[in-house]
């Protein structure tokens, strides 16, 4: 009966308790009134929900609204906003329900209480969101000491890890998760780089330490996992000028393979293999100093360098109209301030293409965005300036008067060296060690000055992106090179994409500090 006379009392137009609580809500559902709510406006257990990470909140929070002075809730209000451009059309339909004893809580309370109801509810909307967009994956690596380096092989299934604890783990992917397939100690120091070899050549991984060493591992199925012996090496180099290795990297054209490395002093130097079906025994066929006047840096200096292959088969499109060789090799070098684009002629030796300048602080990392139909390469740099840096790469066409001879003429021929060795041949050599070994026997020709295969290069800086705060450490373009993802000291990913103008915009921010 209680109930039913209340029921009478709230439809009643001329009742003063239901005027009361639609001015509340009405002042509830205007948008300027909302806009201008802070946590210290709100109930004091809602506030302190507000600092948890997403995720379910307190079990106390679910079943009762804890208040000073209040039994436990006696009146629930809930309002819907509907969308309208005018402030004076929202309208807030109003739900009672009482508790046994029937009382009635003030509007103070009531007004506590729905916001509390509000703020909770859209508590779980946001956990929900953020559960739904988080896309990275945590999970504890073993390592004892810093992660240094990590790389994917070439269809993301595989991942492995180095660290300053001198080991290497290879982790497989299997429903959502990383398993550990091997652990094994691969240097006498930290491990600072490591590099999954295409996916023609077999499961093999390069390593590079401070202990001067790049060692190759080729993984031997028939061990058990887990057992240390899974991966075996294959082939152990030393630095030539015995400084430490700083960065290495692997090209691929089909079941052809390649291998760059730079020391902390400078020293580039790319090996092919003796036989390319055996990757236990490499040739040198280029070695080079990329500091200014072939002088490496003092022992005090705090040096940058990195080396990067461009991994597609096929260079871009408009430089082999130019007159590029087809097979040509393109590798980016970082050293110091400026980055060096090396290619390779017909005759299968390296020259510099062109140099990218604009950095004001040594280069940290450079990526090669695939795309060779678009026309003109795109490189992007990373620097302890804060900067990220992106260059296009055109090439001109050969105008009618134009002659291989006038394309050279601003290219620098790097002075190649082949390591002699002892005794016959294993095979026939082929692909760029066959190119040098022939260009060597036939410098001295007149005809050869020319230099086929060459192509000049039109640098264009077309982005400097300083949104982060603080040194830029990596930079990666996507499969499809449309999207560039860098990170750096602030603890943010940043995505950035290009727009129709031309323009590169930041596309998303993660804060990754609480997951990396």
């Amino acid at each position: 009966m209680a109930d039913n006379n209340l029921h009478h009392l709230i439809q009643d137009d001329n009742d003063p308790i239901l005027e009361s609580l639609n001015a509340v809500n009405h002042l509830l559902a205007r948008p300027s009134f909302l806009k201008s709510l802070s946590p210290s406006r709100l109930p004091s257990q809602a506030a302190s929900d507000s600092s948890l990470s997403p995720g379910e909140p307190p079990l106390e929070a679910r079943s009762s609204f804890a208040f000073p002075n209040q039994r436990h809730s006696h009146l629930n209000l809930s309002f819907a906003l509907e969308d309208s451009p005018d402030e004076s059309d929202y309208t807030a339909p109003l739900t009672l329900e009482l508790n046994i004893d029937g009382d009635i809580p003030s509007v103070d309370q009531r007004v506590s209480q729905q916001l509390e109801s509000c703020f909770l509810e859209a508590y779980h909307v946001y956990a929900k969101m953020a559960a739904s967009d988080r896309t990275f994956q945590t999970f504890s690596h073993g390592h004892q000491d810093l992660v240094l380096a990590v790389d994917f092989n070439y269809f993301g299934t595989r991942m492995v890890t180095a660290s300053s604890d001198h080991k290497l783990k290879v982790w497989d992917r299997k429903d959502d998760s990383w398993n550990l397939v091997d652990s094994w100690k691969a240097h006498d120091a930290e491990v600072v780089d490591v590099k999954w070899n295409g996916p023609f050549m077999g499961e093999v991984l390069g390593s590079i330490g401070e202990d001067g060493r790049c060692r190759l591992w080729q993984e031997d199925v028939t061990q058990v996992p887990m057992s240390g012996n899974r991966f075996r090496r294959i082939l152990d180099l030393v630095s030539e000028t015995r400084a430490p290795f700083m960065s290495l990297d692997f090209k691929n054209i089909m079941q052809e393979t390649w291998l760059a490395l730079i020391t902390r002093d400078g020293r580039l130097t790319i090996y092919e293999p003796v036989d390319q079906s055996n990757l236990s025994d490499w040739n040198l066929i280029a070695g080079h100093w990329v500091c200014e006047n072939d002088s490496p840096p003092d022992r005090q200096e705090e040096v940058g360098f990195k080396v990067c292959f461009h991994k597609e088969k096929l260079p871009c499109w408009t430089s082999i109209m130019a007159g590029l060789d087809r097979k040509s090799l393109s590798l980016a070098v970082a050293a110091m301030q400026k980055v060096i684009v090396y290619r390779t002629d017909k005759a299968k030796r390296f020259y510099v293409a062109a140099e990218l300048k604009g950095a004001r602080q040594i280069i940290r990392d450079i990526a090669w965005a695939n795309g060779s139909m678009r026309g003109y390469d795109v490189i992007a740099t990373a620097s302890k300036d804060g900067a990220i840096r992106i260059y296009e790469l055109s090439t001109p066409q050969l105008s009618k008067g134009a002659t291989a001879a006038t394309i050279s003429a601003a290219s620098t021929v790097i002075e190649n060296q082949i390591l002699p060795r002892p005794g016959p041949r294993k095979n026939i050599p082929s692909g760029i060690s066959a190119g040098l070994t022939g260009a060597s026997r036939v410098d001295n020709n007149h005809d050869n000055e020319q230099h086929p295969g060459r192509v000049k290069h039109v640098v264009k800086k077309v982005a400097e992106l300083a949104q982060h705060h603080g040194a830029v450490w990596r930079v990666a373009f996507s499969q499809m090179g449309d999207l560039l993802v860098s990170t750096g000291d602030d603890g943010a990913i940043r995505t950035w994409k290009k727009a129709v103008n031309g323009n590169w915009l930041e596309y998303a921010e993660i804060d990754a500090g609480q997951d990396i």
